[in-house]
């Protein structure tokens, strides 16, 4: 008791270094509070690959010119590539672009259309403050997915390369509410998606109970629509709660209901094991799902092959059309002629902050077609010596053992590296599966072919 009387005595009197050393401490508490901070799940918002901020105070910026061969198809050509980062306290942001030619001329794609400006901004994010839970990105869409997945999964705008469209993303995540959405491009004239979940129990004393969330999840193609018709919009009611009440780890058993309006429905059952922020290192999560599909249904149908797979576009036989064949074969199932069935749905993510992401889904189909999918992301970070990045999509499955067939016309495939070679000098090694646009068909409907790119390129960095 009178050590506790003299204490607030002494605190008056702390000489400028004491207070200098208070004040360190201070400083250094909330830089290691900025480095904890992560960011809420959502969209490509903890996506390592756009972790370019070191300190929240730096600024940082690079700027890289590289110079090689690019194979398209079978032609090569010659290429020039420039790819700028950029850091401030409150925003980061990428830009890259290449422009290619040889004997054939210029690649065309590179540069034939107003909008390969805009192509050029790969991400543009907001950085928020600490512990915020708001996050806003413009850029290429990568990795949505819509609460559970069970309308929008892994759906990206840049699976045709060429084609590819830059929009926009983010979400608010409160203690009662959670508002967020994204649109696959500026332009707002495609595919559209939000999500609002509320914990109307917050008030309660029961973790349990407080952490019940009721979800509504929305989505649209805007290119489908018509005078008579909604085209492609699906609605998903979702519900959740918190099992597991102790330590950071949670137990997140789920249900959902999804329909598409014009089409089919679909109910699913699974459960999350998951850690956001697991001991200040690591973010990980374990699915285990069951879905019932029922005519005109498909999960997460809104996914990485959406932009060639949808009401107005189609993937064909690549094999059947460069062989010249009358009879037009497409890959891949129309949701009109989906028979309904059963999925199950196996899932692990391990998230090391800034350094290392392993990411592996795999959904099983149950029924008369070929609609297993697989997922797999892949990346590991050394800082200012090597970064590899790999993301592969494949569908038209049938089991797990479909994994060790050769890659069929549903893959998609991402493979990158920077390398130092000594000093300021990189080796950038890029390839790619990708769709390109090569007709339309009697029904008005766009056809895709698999493309294969791949293009080792070597360069030099500046930072300033």
């Amino acid at each position: 008791m009178m050590r506790s009387d003299r204490t607030p005595s002494r605190l008056p009197h702390c000489s400028a270094r004491c207070r200098a050393r208070v004040l360190a401490a201070a400083a250094l508490l909330m830089l290691f509070e900025t480095a904890a901070a992560q960011p809420v799940d959502f969209g490509s918002s903890d996506d390592p690959r756009e972790q370019l901020q070191l300190v929240w105070w730096r600024y940082q910026n690079s700027l890289d010119f590289g110079t090689g061969l690019s194979l398209i198809s079978d032609h090569w050509r010659g290429g020039l590539t420039a790819t700028m980062n950029a850091v401030t306290p409150t925003l980061s942001a990428r830009l890259n672009g290449t422009l290619r030619g040889g004997i054939y001329g210029r690649y065309e794609p590179d540069s034939d259309d107003l909008y390969d400006v805009v192509r050029l901004l790969e991400f543009a994010r907001y950085t928020s403050p600490v512990r915020s839970n708001v996050y806003v990105r413009a850029g290429r869409i990568k990795r949505m997915r819509l609460g559970s997945g069970h309308l929008v999964n892994f759906f990206n705008s840049e699976v045709a390369w060429d084609r590819r469209t830059v929009g926009a993303e983010g979400i608010y995540d409160g203690r009662i509410v959670d508002v967020g959405g994204f649109s696959d491009n500026v332009l707002v004239n495609g595919v559209v998606g939000g999500r609002v979940a509320i914990r109307p129990l917050f008030w309660g004393d029961d973790a349990r109970t407080q952490s019940f969330s009721v979800a509504l999840n929305y989505v649209t193609d805007l290119e489908t629509r018509t005078d008579t018709s909604s085209g492609l919009t699906a609605y998903n009611v979702e519900m959740s709660f918190n099992a597991l009440t102790s330590g950071e780890i949670r137990l997140m058993p789920y249900t959902s209901f999804a329909w598409y309006p014009e089409y089919g429905s679909g109910i699913a059952f699974g459960a999350n094991i998951e850690a956001d922020n697991f001991i200040d290192l690591a973010r990980f999560r374990l699915r285990l799902a069951l879905y019932y599909n029922g005519r005109r249904f498909i999960p997460g149908y809104v996914g990485s092959f959406y932009h060639v797979n949808n009401p107005g576009a189609r993937i064909l036989n690549a094999e059947r059309y460069l062989e010249g064949a009358r009879e037009v074969n497409y890959e891949g199932v129309d949701l009109m002629d989906a028979s309904g069935g059963s999925d199950f749905e196996t899932e692990l993510r391990v998230l090391i902050f800034e350094r290392f992401e392993l990411w592996y889904n795999f959904r099983r189909h149950y029924g008369s077609h070929s609609l297993s999918e697989y997922h797999l992301r892949l990346y590991f970070h050394q800082p200012n010596r090597l970064r590899v990045n790999v993301g592969m999509d494949r569908g038209g499955l049938l089991g797990i053992f479909s994994l060790f067939n050769d890659l069929g016309d549903q893959t998609a495939l991402v493979f990158g590296t920077d390398y130092r070679v000594a000093g300021p000098f990189w080796a950038f090694v890029n390839a790619r599966y990708s769709f390109e646009r090569v007709g339309i068909d009697d029904e008005g409907r766009e056809q895709y072919l698999v493309q294969r790119r791949f293009e080792p390129f070597t360069g030099i960095r500046f930072d300033f």
